[in-house]
């Protein structure tokens, strides 16, 4: 043996060591070498038997990626993945649901699956600075404790975290912090030009109340150097009731959150992973929201969706198997399932192995033929199961030869392993510290993820015992270093290494130590809530206290607390936690028996409201019952009547409810008849007149504002009388109502009163003066966008239009739609809608692709919430606009791909046969006259003879009688003229009245009637100046008939030449084709200019030049644009036409 000096001595087993003093060999047991403490050391970074799946996750990428939709083989997925794709917003989004039970290892495949794709990206790039970006949000068990939305807020916190630069791994590089500043700063612009949620819009407001995490990102503060100053914070969203309008409807979430993903996915360079775990536990609200971003939107491009779930616990009936039902029939290819079974025996002794060091495989052969029986391959339970052994000393770290070893034998090893992984762990909880028991029992009843400051105050039990926060962080770190927790580097907290070992913590503690720490804690939580205003504290306090036995608590206390926590459930978009906890607050008034009259009032009529709302008559009935029998007054019980009348029209229909309506209003000492007559009209006429004093309904806008309930109650009659067709009803209804505001003071819903009460009037006039005073009265409540855009809707549907032109409520109506369906009020969204598209045709604006496309869009939204009434009317409408573009053999008929009348008519019920019948009548009509089909003409005329003549939908009956007037005398059968006539005196009459609309009509209608040069001069010529090309075009077209028979060819020509190109330019290229058909000598016509829509004839006589800026339909959707030309007068055609201008 070799001499060796003085500095060393023989080590273990002939090793030699330098020999240093002894605090050497005390400092080797805070080494990280975990073997050197007796410690299994569990590989990082390494995935085992997980090839298979990891391949699927990374050819869904890299086909993202690479804007590549062919989903090919997993086996090519392995491979390399491209990052040389296309436009970000051009890549449709991808989902990947994982399932698996728990302890499968789902969090290591999708960690390993980012680790791999940033890894190959940096090899690509030889680029650190940009990172794959993703981010994750976890839901846990006691979901009730939490806030809603808490996963998808997590999400939201982490992405502001890493925007400001507050995760680890961007701390390092200036790089990366260029490229965080970059990035924030594309996002924000892109959300400054938003329309939904760009600041001062609803949308960011919205946004800003539901996820309050996400405020520096939505005001600026990111941008404008101001990010030093945030920190993160503790709760997982924030209390702030100032400058609320109410509560934000589901929808308005969905919509908001969909705009910001877009928004942020948009401005990447590779694909956002939002990884969301354990969905199993999800709530109600989490899982419409993530329904509606997964299933019903095409707009979410670049981005992949990572849904985990516990497939033990998601049967057929769970809510989330919905959601993977109707997401997978939505996106198709663009969806995979990932089930994730226990290991093979071979990959777990791949394991075990690697954590004891164990070169040879066989070497562990015993303890996995020990072990794998008894975790089936769950590789948390096989590190359960390790872990354990060592704790008994059945499995142990020798230091004399540096290896693992057991002694015992098989049986033995056996009987040291339980096979219940939560008993497991409680067995290893109970070899930790007192106080970090504590700890770790604490942090399992907190639903998230809370940093030290909090944690000092749930643990302190007396001053003389308080923990200081660097005590409870080194307190945090020893549980880690055990197993127990975790660092997050996105929260920035430590967390449960996993949900068992949370589960294990809240076991551990005893029953009777478990309600005076959750006493303990919920009271701390108050304090906290009240002070520092963290939302979840308040959440997680209710929930510990309803856990408890009611003996345990003051109840009088639970109840407000549940009611206040129930109000702020409600604001945040959460109807389904309101109910929750108004059920809790009413289970526990049965304890008081109404003793706090005021409190169990308040507590009913909420849980009143909050059952309507969620269609729950049966248990909204129970508390009505409760409130009529105990309530003191009538004003007391007022909403309970309020929500039967909303409830019964509901369930039974709008009469049952106008009827219900009216006996509730005659408890407030009016005498309002069912079923009024004549004489009941004049009389309520009267006094109205007398209620007004010789005063107009403009005195209205003078009075004072009042929150006066029942003008709540009589605008629900009104509608619902509105509805089941009762006008005298309602006009009665409506003018008691107006005598009531006289008396008390105008409240929000008087507007629409009054426009429903003008839409009935008879008389032009007298309604436009009614319907402006409503406008004018909802000006006073326009921070209640739903109603204000509900009042201006049906204002312009039903009043507005007779004189104004269509063209000019197109965009306000749009507006209405956008903003009702933000709010959630789907009904009068889509009723506005429909009604911008009846003055969308009306003007006879652009029948393009793009007006096409809105519909479709507009058809699937009312496929995604069930309306299929509203949808066949959509349907008709876009069949209509590809019957003129396209060239088709039966033009007249709606069957196509957007339409098959027969079929859908068949599958309907009577009431919505016979208006969906009514709407496909109107459009095949006018395409009838359009495509010169008299049989057709006359079959439509017949129906349409079967309903009332008057329309309250202005548009609709505007385009209705056109076309039936237009269609009648075009028909030789002398018995069409009646309706003929009719339609001519209306147009008549409103022409008189100074409707824009009207004269192009009258003027058309009378020029079919008796046709003559200067009648269709007058018509044309009225068609131009109301910028009506479509009505032009057909005017031109019978000009040219007429002239035809007149033997006038050369007029002819020019005239149908002109009706060409308007049909054109209208988007009606099929007609163009079927007239060039018909007249050959179309073939060869050269278009003078293009966008010019009227060729000049010089058939003789003198003309007059006058240069002006006409309008041109060429391939504009909406609005128009300018083109310079020159209007001849020929004194022959006594007309003037539009010729190019000379330069």
């Amino acid at each position: 043996m070799p001499d060796y000096d003085d500095n060393y001595v023989s080590g273990c087993h002939g090793t030699v060591a330098e020999q240093l003093d002894e605090a050497y060999y005390d400092d080797r047991s805070d080494a990280d070498d975990d073997m050197e403490k007796g410690r299994i050391k569990f590989p990082k970074n390494k995935l085992y038997g997980r090839d298979k799946e990891l391949g699927v996750l990374r050819q869904l990428y890299g086909a993202m990626a690479t804007n590549n939709s062919d989903e090919g083989d997993h086996g090519a997925a392995a491979k390399r993945i491209s990052f040389a794709g296309s436009s970000p917003s051009n890549i449709d989004s991808r989902v990947v649901f994982l399932s698996g039970y728990s302890g499968v290892g789902k969090s290591a495949l999708v960690a390993e699956f980012i680790n791999q794709i940033q890894q190959e990206y940096n090899s690509a790039s030889n680029d650190r600075s940009s990172p794959v970006l993703h981010f994750s949000g976890k839901y846990i068990q006691q979901s009730g404790g939490a806030a809603p939305f808490s996963a998808i807020s997590e999400v939201f916190g982490n992405i502001v975290s890493s925007l400001n630069g507050e995760q680890e791994n961007n701390k390092s590089e200036e790089n990366a912090r260029n490229y965080t500043r970059s990035l924030c700063t594309k996002i924000w612009k892109r959300i400054q030009s938003s329309d939904v949620i760009g600041p001062d819009t609803d949308g960011n407001q919205v946004l800003i109340e539901i996820f309050p995490l996400l405020r520096p990102l939505l005001d600026g503060s990111l941008v404008d150097n101001k990010n030093k100053s945030l920190k993160r914070m503790e709760s997982i969203s924030i209390i702030d009731d100032g400058g609320k309008n109410g509560e934000p409807s589901m929808n308005a979430v969905k919509e908001s959150t969909r705009e910001l993903l877009t928004l942020i996915a948009s401005s990447l360079e590779r694909p956002l992973i939002l990884f969301l775990d354990d969905l199993q536990w999800a709530d109600g609200p989490s899982m419409e929201l993530l329904l509606f971003l997964l299933a019903n939107d095409a707009q979410l491009k670049n981005l992949m969706f990572i849904c985990a779930y516990r497939s033990n616990e998601v049967g057929a009936d769970h809510p989330f198997a919905n959601i993977m039902t109707k997401v997978t029939e939505s996106k198709g290819q663009f969806v995979a399932k990932v089930d994730l079974f226990s290991l093979s025996q071979d990959a777990i002794t791949q394991f075990i192995a690697d954590s004891i060091g164990m070169e040879e495989h066989d070497s562990v052969t015993e303890l996995v033929e020990v072990i794998y029986p008894k975790t089936m391959g769950n590789i948390f339970c096989v590190m359960q199961a390790l872990e354990e052994l060592v704790r008994k000393n059945a499995l142990y770290y020798d230091m004399m030869y540096f290896e693992w070893r057991w002694t015992v034998d098989k049986v033995e090893l056996a009987n040291q392993v339980s096979a219940d992984v939560v008993e497991t762990i409680k067995d290893k909880i109970k070899g930790l510290s007192v106080i970090i028991q504590r700890l770790l029992a604490v942090m399992a009843y907190i639903p998230c993820t809370v940093g030290v400051a909090v944690l000092k105050e749930l643990l302190m039990n007396d001053e003389d015992n308080a923990l200081n926060e660097d005590e409870i962080a080194s307190l945090l770190k020893e549980a880690s270093e055990d197993g127990m927790l975790m660092w997050s580097i996105e929260s920035g907290n430590y967390v449960f290494a996993h949900d068992r070992i949370r589960e294990a913590s809240r076991g551990y503690v005893a029953e009777k130590d478990r309600e005076e720490l959750l006493l303990r804690m919920a009271d701390v939580l108050q304090r906290l809530g009240k002070g520092s205003k963290m939302e979840w504290c308040l959440y997680t306090a209710v929930d510990l206290l309803n856990s408890l036995p009611s003996d345990k608590v003051d109840v009088k206390d639970l109840i407000k607390l549940n009611l206040r926590v129930s109000k702020m459930a409600k604001s945040r978009g959460s109807p389904e936690k309101e109910n929750t906890l108004l059920r809790e607050s009413m289970e526990l008034l049965k304890q008081c028996k109404w003793e706090d009259y005021d409190l169990s009032l308040e507590v009913y009529n909420a849980a009143i409201a909050s059952e309507c709302n969620l269609g729950n008559g049966d248990e909204m009935s129970t508390a009505v019952d409760e409130v009529l029998d105990h309530a003191k007054s009538l004003r007391d019980k007022f909403s309970a009547y309020l929500h039967m009348v909303k409830n019964l029209r509901d369930s039974k229909g709008y009469t049952a409810g106008a009827h219900e309506g009216v006996k509730v209003l005659n408890m407030f000492s009016y005498n309002i008849p069912l079923q009024p007559t004549k004489v009941d009209l004049f009389r309520e006429k009267m006094k109205l007149r007398l209620a007004f004093k010789s005063r107009s309904y403009a005195s209205l806008s003078n009075l004072q504002i009042t929150e006066d309930p029942i003008f709540e109650l009589f605008s629900e009659v009104c509608v619902d009388s509105l509805f089941s067709g009762q006008p005298r009803l309602l006009m009665v209804v409506a003018m008691t109502a107006v005598r009531r505001a006289i008396d008390e003071g105008i409240s929000s819903h008087l507007s629409l009163i009054l426009v429903v009460l003008g839409t009935l009037q008879g008389k032009v006039k007298a309604a436009n003066e009614i319907g402006n005073v409503a406008l004018a009265l909802s000006e006073n409540f326009r921070d209640n966008k739903a109603d204000y855009s509900f009042t201006r809707f049906a204002n312009y549907a039903g009043i507005i239009f007779y004189l104004q032109s269509f063209r000019s409520g197109v965009d306000i109506l749009q507006q209405c739609y956008k903003d009702l369906r933000f709010a959630g009020r789907f009904d009068v969204a889509l009723g506005s809608q429909l009604n911008c598209i009846y003055a969308y045709l009306a003007a006879g604006l652009s029948l393009g692709t793009i007006f096409e496309s809105k519909l479709l869009v507009i058809n699937e939204f009312c496929q995604s919430i069930d309306k299929s009434g509203f949808a066949a009317s959509f349907q008709i409408h876009r069949q209509f606009a590809m019957n003129l573009r396209q060239s088709l053999d039966h033009p007249t008929l709606l069957n196509g791909p957007a339409f098959q009348q027969d079929t859908v008519l068949t599958k309907m019920s009577d009431e919505a046969h016979k208006m969906t019948l009514r709407d496909a009548s109107i459009f095949r009509l006018q395409l009838a006259f359009i495509f010169n089909d008299t049989e057709c003409m006359a079959e439509m005329l017949e129906i349409l003879s079967g309903y009332p003549f008057e329309d309250q939908v202005i548009s609709r009956f505007h385009i209705r009688a056109c076309f039936q007037g237009l269609a009648a005398f075009s028909l030789a059968e002398k018995k069409y003229h009646a309706i003929g006539n009719q339609c001519l005196k209306y147009f008549r009459r409103m022409k008189k009245l100074g409707s824009t609309n009207a004269p192009p009509a009258y003027f058309f209608i009378a020029a079919m009637k008796k046709p003559t040069q200067k009648a269709f001069t007058a018509a044309i010529d009225s068609c131009r100046e109301a910028n009506m090309p479509h009505l032009e075009a057909m005017a031109r077209e019978r000009y040219a008939m007429f002239l035809q028979t007149r033997n006038e060819s050369e007029l002819a020509h020019s005239s149908i030449t002109s009706a060409y190109w308007l049909y054109f330019d209208w988007g009606a290229h099929g007609k163009s084709v079927s007239l060039a058909q018909e007249y050959p000598f179309l073939k060869t016509v050269k278009r003078a200019k293009t966008g010019s829509h009227v060729s000049s004839s010089r058939s003789g006589g003198t003309t007059t030049k006058t240069a002006v800026s006409v309008r041109s339909y060429a391939t504009q959707s909406e609005g128009v644009y300018n083109r310079q030309g020159t209007f001849e007068y020929n004194s022959t055609l006594k007309s003037r036409m539009l010729v190019k201008s000379k330069r």
